[in-house]
């Protein structure tokens, strides 16, 4: 059935309860319900340029664009939204006071007005997959540029798009512009529905991650501080499922290597503790970071229970396993570890990451692991080996380097949208 966005409309309404009682549990101490129904707290009387990340993969994602838009354009207030309570307290993290954090209206006609009218941005930067069409036709009915940085349309959502192509071709036949990370993203964009002529092939401002050495030292002086000259291997961004496989590799691990520490990092808070009771089931003697609790010689595993220090945990690791990919989940950034000259391994299932993990496999930079059986055979010689460690780390710290430059090409797009604002 073709659904145009009249229809699209009727259904969302239908839908509205469910979708503002999802909206309601993703609401932070921070932030108020009314944010959802368009509502927009008093800002200094300044140009706005609004940013939208949906979560916590791309708020990081959105990271460095947010440093140069803070740096450029001091004179715009920054409105980033949200989808999420964790992109949201994300996003405060990475802003630093330096601009606003509100969560995005659910896409009703009536709610989108509501936002756009007050919120009256210069521009609208939407993240990697956001589609909303109320939103965007908002904006193009007030001639406010719409531009999709760092353009990612995985295969499973250029599907689920396609079902509802009628709306989706509507509202991306009114872009400024898609800064597309890769050829295949591109072409799903154009296939959807964005004119050719708008969109380009910038790769991905994923790479331009670009790490302060004080983090290193201070992952570093923490890995000296909890763990001495033990070895240690982080397993990052995991979900339910993996925990236990990780855990069966690291217990194999300790088989040979008995001061062998494992750093496990949840993907979502809401499972620190279920975490932590597998944890304790499987009788690993453990300490959790949320408790600020000694690390000692008989502990063997380390919950990273706190918010934002994937990276410092990242930093204060020996080699790292990145989550979202023993499961059909499609992986988590890659890149995050590598640009700490990590060695990194991960599961099969990347299809989020399909184009950077091609770039990793092309350059051997990535270990892909099946089972926990696998993942202990690829950690034991990572662990004895310290020149194989550094080799395979120098090589994934090489993909990211020679891959930097998006967000050059990406920002100088959002320049010339502005500047065409400015001329009106």
């Amino acid at each position: 059935m073709k659904i145009n966005r009249g229809l699209y409309s009727t259904i969302l309404t239908l839908l509205s309860p469910v979708l503002l009682w999802k909206a309601q549990k993703e609401t932070t101490e921070q932030n108020h319900f009314s944010e959802r129904l368009g509502s927009v707290p008093s800002l200094p009387i300044k140009p706005v340029i609004w940013l939208h990340a949906a979560s916590v993969g791309e708020v990081v994602a959105a990271a460095p664009l947010i440093d140069r838009l803070v740096l450029h354009y001091s004179q715009h207030q920054l409105v980033v939204t949200t989808m999420t309570a964790t992109g949201a307290r994300q996003a405060r993290k990475i802003l630093k006071g330096k601009g606003v954090q509100l969560m995005v209206p659910v896409d009703l006609p009536w709610v989108a007005n509501r936002f756009l009218d007050s919120l009256k941005p210069d521009i609208a930067i939407f993240m990697e997959t956001e589609i909303w069409p109320n939103l965007i036709h908002g904006c193009y009915e007030r001639e406010i540029p719409f531009v999709i940085a760092n353009g990612r349309l995985s295969e499973k959502s250029h599907r689920s798009y396609q079902k509802f192509r009628k709306v989706v071709q509507e509202a991306l036949a009114g872009v400024y512009a898609v800064a597309a990370k890769s050829k295949q993203d591109a072409q799903r964009f154009i296939e959807l529905g964005a004119p050719s002529d708008k969109v380009s092939i910038t790769g991905s401002i994923k790479f331009d991650i670009n790490p302060s050495p004080e983090l290193l030292e201070e992952g570093m002086a923490l890995k000296s501080e909890w763990f001495g000259d033990r070895p240690v291997w982080v397993a990052g961004s995991t979900h339910a499922g993996e925990d236990e496989r990780l855990l069966e590799a690291h217990r194999l691990l300790l088989e040979e290597h008995s001061d062998a520490v494992l750093i496990l990092v949840p993907r979502h808070p809401q499972r620190f503790d279920a975490v932590a009771l597998l944890i304790e089931d499987q009788g690993f003697n453990f300490k959790r970071r949320s408790r600020s609790e000694n690390f000692e010689l008989s502990d063997s595993v380390f919950l990273a229970d706190t918010m934002g220090e994937l990276m410092l945990m990242y930093a204060a690791s020996d080699i790292a396993f990145v989550g979202g990919s023993l499961m059909p989940i499609g992986g988590h950034n890659l890149l995050e570890p590598a640009s700490l000259g990590k060695p990194v391994l991960s599961g099969d299932h990347l299809f989020n990451f399909a184009d950077v993990a091609e770039m990793f496999d092309q350059h051997k930079a990535l270990i892909r692991c099946a089972d926990p059986a696998d993942i202990f055979s690829q950690l034991r010689p990572l662990v004895e080996l310290p020149d194989l460690r550094r080799d395979l780390g120098e090589k994934a710290l090489a993909v990211v380097e020679s891959n930097r430059g998006a967000l050059d090409k990406q920002f100088a797009m959002i320049e010339r949208a502005l500047s065409s604002q400015e001329a009106r």
